[in-house]
């Protein structure tokens, strides 16, 4: 028996507040057109947050098909990351941010002593298996061209002209002296960043 197709937006929430909220449900409805030819209707009120989670960083994960499945709140914790591993994943597809994660973390499985993976494709950099990318150098910040799910804090900070696209090969990755990891919930000012230093190849 095939698993039912289930997609996930995960939001951000601080002290009551829903982050991004627009570009999330834009998300959630071009998903769920393509897959199921409509889209369910996404309604998030403060007043759904349990009582404990209405101060502090929480995150929303929404789980949906071409109905909403389920509205779930934690706290979030920062993960810890000080070195990533590049590997090369050329036939990977995450497009579309399924809650099947299965080729995500085949990939992870190989990320040796790294704390994550940064992912390569066709020679070009794309994301890790949890975030978008964001290089440092004396010109500015860049994001890849060549993610692989356009998150929406990415769109955001694009948006805002905070951060460019550009392409970037392995072969670029010396001209950049730090990575930021960027997703709903963590922003560049959260500096969960690493040196360029602290690539690790297989």
């Amino acid at each position: 028996m095939n698993k039912p197709l289930l997609f996930v937006e995960s939001i951000k929430v601080k002290d009551g507040v829903f982050y991004n909220l627009p570009l999330h449900i834009a998300r959630l409805n071009r998903t769920a057109m393509h897959f199921f030819g409509s889209a369910p209707v996404l309604k998030l009120l403060e007043d759904m947050i349990p009582e404990a989670l209405k101060v502090g960083l929480v995150k929303c994960r929404v789980t949906y098909g071409s109905q909403i499945v389920s509205i779930e709140f934690e706290p979030y914790v920062f993960r810890r990351i000080s070195s990533l591993t590049l590997v090369e994943g050329n036939a990977i597809d995450y497009t579309y941010k399924s809650a099947d994660r299965s080729a995500l973390n085949t990939l992870f499985s190989r990320k040796a002593t790294g704390d994550d993976i940064l992912i390569v494709k066709n020679g070009l950099i794309a994301d890790t298996s949890f975030a978008n990318v964001v290089f440092r150098n004396s010109k500015g910040f860049f994001t890849p061209k060549s993610y692989l799910l356009g998150g929406t804090k990415r769109q955001y900070l694009l948006g805002k002209g905070i951060i460019r696209e550009t392409d970037i090969s392995v072969d670029d990755l010396s001209s950049f002296s730090k990575i930021y990891l960027i997703n709903a919930m963590i922003d560049l000012e959260d500096e969960i960043c690493i040196m360029i230093s602290d690539l690790k190849t297989l």
